[in-house]
């Protein structure tokens, strides 16, 4: 299938959209990698939160937790929690380091929120919930035996079983599931490609967006070099671990300063996207340092 164009992300004009904020040391240095979803007619942002306190176990690397802002417009900020909404306790593992870059998928009028545990044990993946974006319920790890990251559930069951897109590495996974807790029928979905700008490492971006003719995957690749890029794919609608068809070209690449420069330069990496209106909003994390957006119509990406 062939489409009609490149698919390019517009960026913001204002962006960054989120900067650390020094008066909460929970998120003095990063922000970066918000999940996103709309509840009660607001774009909901879980976002990753780096502050002065370090990793036991990477001591040159703050802390994380999981903030919480909302948005009218998909652009600027209604509302910032004074406190995180996802802190590094009661998680199963002993010295945790962190707890970060959320996704979160609506199914029904809950919202799964798949999130990384990082401890001196490596990283896994936990899975909380929420029905209002006040009270959070933990629900702890989800593959408590596999060592992963980048992970995040199709907001619709098929065959009533859960769907995860995960990361195995280097390449993106999908497991099934009737209770989050046994998994089965594992498989990769997508691969890397060597001599390419997805060559070293794959993952999924936002978890898959529904649209007419499939599901609309916005992806993350790393390179060689350490460039972090955004791609897009397209699912099959009834079998989504049936890739349709992957653009060759990012949707995304560092070019701004606020991307190229940070923390971890080189890096645009999404975790959350929604419609809103008649566009995509993709949220993505700026050189592990701040929160970006960038659009795309949402007639442009369908197959």
């Amino acid at each position: 299938m062939v489409m009609k164009k490149t698919i390019k992300l517009e960026r913001y004009e204002g962006n960054p959209i989120m900067r650390a904020n020094p008066a909460h040391n929970w998120e003095s240095q990063h922000v970066s990698n918000a999940g996103a979803a709309i509840f009660n007619g607001k774009v909901q942002l879980l976002y990753r939160a780096e502050g002065d306190d370090y990793r036991k176990s990477c001591p040159t690397w703050p802390v994380a937790r999981i903030g919480l802002a909302a948005s009218s417009d998909g652009f600027h900020l209604d509302s910032r929690n004074d406190l995180p909404v996802i802190d590094r306790y009661n998680e199963g593992l002993p010295q945790i380091n962190a707890v970060e870059d959320p996704r979160i998928t609506q199914i029904g009028d809950t919202y799964y929120i798949v999130y990384v545990v990082t401890s001196l044990y490596g990283d896994q993946l936990a899975l909380a919930t929420t029905k209002d974006f006040i009270r959070f319920e933990k629900h702890g790890l989800l593959m408590e035996h596999v060592s992963q990251r980048t992970s995040g559930l199709l907001p619709e069951k098929i065959n009533d079983e859960y769907v995860l897109f995960h990361r195995i590495m280097p390449n993106i996974w999908v497991s099934y599931s009737k209770d989050l807790k046994t998994w089965h029928g594992s498989k990769i979905v997508m691969t890397r490609k060597f001599n390419h700008w997805t060559d070293k490492k794959i993952g999924i971006g936002a978890p898959p967006i529904k649209g007419k003719n499939s599901w609309i995957l916005f992806f993350h690749a790393r390179d060689r070099d350490d460039v972090y890029r955004l791609g897009i794919a397209w699912l099959d609608l009834n079998d989504p671990s049936k890739v349709i068809k992957v653009q060759d070209e990012p949707i995304l690449e560092p070019e701004m300063e606020y991307e190229k420069k940070g923390f971890v330069p080189n890096v645009v990496y999404t975790s959350g996207a929604v419609p809103l209106g008649d566009k995509y909003f993709v949220y993505y994390g700026c050189a592990d340092q701040c929160l970006a957006v960038a659009t795309v119509g949402r007639e442009e990406v369908e197959l």
